[in-house]
């Protein structure tokens, strides 16, 4: 669109946006087509467009137009990221860049192919080794030699194949991935660039499948859990060496907590330390005062595992549904989840591994400005989801991690997926007076709740925002009792009515009010607690 194109289409717009007070023309325009019209507008002529397009102002200026010149999404890929770095110059509306979400590519590989199928067919060996391109190109099907062969030496032919393709593909991948990191290392340096504003403050980093990078997508098989690792530990890892080397800082950084993500281990965040100069990333993490991790010792969380359930109902390869979670989805997802007892195994061997809060608390340590402290851990997709019976989370020692990192001026923190001594709990909150929002989902604490939420809703406490759901306590034998917070049917109740009750014993949690938002059907339910002005 030219300079006269600019000029004809605020002329007709203002005629149209003025005209008896009709509303514009661009109101039922999509958004992709305003996206391109923004795209190829200059500054003046957004500023211009703004004042004379109504329509523009309310339905893209208010929000989607917020959106487009603040938050970008970019693939992390040498060709996506240099196409970012061109819109991003001096007078373009890309320089007011804000947020800038990071994903990491998962790439389908011969070795990969093998375990997101569907179904598992013998190997045809004369279809391997008995196709050749003829002269022209076109697939010739030949007689095998008259030699006999034994299957075993087949066998050994289609595996030493096998690691030859292996070994291509990783020498391709790693100049792939030396790539990535010298782009992004140049898309930071851009936005540090005299003339560009320098607004970048948060960044958010996912993984996502190569085939399904518009969607979540679920690989079936349940072995993928490896790969998404390594992709989300060279995403971060990426990220951080990109961000250090141009000498960006940022003030929020969200890694992997969405859900339909993966998480880190606490040893990839100790070995990227280790592996550079101590002071390598002290101007990267410095200044962050809002940080989101989602962390554990081995993944096991699915792309799309908590929102599209990957349910068999065709022969696809990879594919998602979308559906409201029912004890029948809970019963045939379980059916089909192909967990060994290899896995489950190797998962509770490191769940108590000596590195549990190394690698975070020294991460954490860097981060001396941390106000906002939200800790996830992916759990184990258990066969068939019992409430009394729950799996051992994330065993976080919070009493180590405190002291490690030096944590004491937090004003937010959230739990999620983690088991916990309530001495643990007790500490952090302690060291911690300045705390005014918490929140806690499927944490399970070993002995009792009441005196963590004592200290919670004690007179001193600063806290006005208290979000508890999925709240368990565990005995001694390993049993989940479930925390039940009792209100009216209406889901709201006065101080004094409102009590938690395990295993028969009852308190009033004084002072605060209760209010119930049913996300998810039972068992799933999240209470969210507020304290009275």
């Amino acid at each position: 669109m030219g300079i006269g194109g600019r000029q004809s289409f605020s002329v007709v717009h203002k005629a149209s946006a003025m005209a008896n007070g009709r509303p514009s023309v661009l109101d039922s325009l999509p958004t992709d087509l305003i996206d391109c019209i923004l795209a190829d507008l200059s500054l003046d002529d957004l500023r211009n467009l703004r004042l004379v397009s109504h329509g523009v102002n309310i339905a893209a200026s208010s929000e989607h137009f917020k959106s487009f010149c603040r938050t970008k999404t970019v693939v992390l890929s040498a060709p996506a990221l240099a196409r970012l770095m061109d819109h991003i110059t001096p007078g373009s509306i890309a320089c007011h860049l804000q947020h800038l979400n990071i994903t990491g590519v998962l790439f389908i590989t011969s070795s990969l192919e093998k375990i997101l199928r569907t179904k598992t067919e013998p190997a045809d060996y004369m279809a391997i080794f008995g196709i050749r391109r003829g002269a022209h190109g076109e697939q010739a099907h030949f007689r095998s030699r008259r030699v006999p062969v034994s299957p075993e030496s087949l066998v050994e032919r289609q595996r030493e194949c096998e690691a030859l393709r292996t070994r291509l593909e990783q020498a391709a991948l790693e100049r792939s991935l030396g790539r990535d990191c010298s782009a992004l290392v140049e898309l930071f340096r851009r936005i540090r660039q005299p003339g560009v504003s320098h607004d970048l403050h948060s960044i958010t980093l996912e993984v996502a499948v190569e085939r399904f990078l518009d969607r979540r997508s679920a690989p079936r098989h349940c072995d993928a859990w490896r790969p998404v690792c390594e992709t989300a530990a060279h995403t971060f890892q990426t990220t951080m060496r990109a961000l250090a080397a141009a000498g960006l800082s940022l003030q929020r950084l969200d890694t992997f907590t969405g859900f339909s993500t993966c998480s880190l281990t606490s040893f990839d965040l100790g070995s990227m330390l280790d592996d550079h100069p101590a002071d390598i990333f002290d101007g990267v993490l410095q200044d962050i005062r809002s940080f989101s991790i989602c962390t554990s010792q081995r993944v096991q969380l699915l792309i799309g595992f908590a929102l599209d359930w990957a349910i068999p109902k065709r022969d696809d390869e990879v594919y998602e549904r979308r559906v409201v979670i029912s004890d029948q989805d809970w019963q045939e997802l379980s059916a089909h989840m192909q967990w060994s007892t290899v896995d489950e195994a190797e998962w509770e061997a490191t769940a108590t591994g000596p590195r549990d809060t190394t690698g975070l608390a020294q991460l954490l340590a860097k981060m001396s400005r941390l106000l906002y402290l939200g800790l996830l851990n992916s759990r184990l997709p258990y066969r068939v989801f019992d409430a009394f019976h729950t799996p051992e989370w994330g065993k976080t020692r919070f009493a180590h991690l405190v002291c490690a990192s030096g944590l004491q001026r937090s004003k937010s923190i959230t739990l999620c997926n983690h088991t916990a001594d309530h001495s643990d709990l007790l500490t952090f909150l302690e060291v911690n007076p300045d705390l005014q929002a918490v929140e806690f989902c499927d944490v399970s604490v070993k002995s009792s709740w009441q005196p963590v939420f004592a200290c919670l809703t004690k007179p001193q406490s600063r806290i006005t925002r208290l979000i508890l759901g999925n709240l368990f306590e565990s005995t001694a034998t390993g049993v989940s009792y479930p925390i039940i917070i009792q209100g009216t049917p209406g889901g709201f109740a006065s101080a004094a009515k409102v009590a938690f009750v395990v295993e028969g014993r009852e308190a009033v949690l004084r002072g605060i009010t209760y209010k119930q938002r049913e996300l998810w059907p039972p068992p799933c339910v999240l209470h969210s607690v507020q304290r009275q002005p």
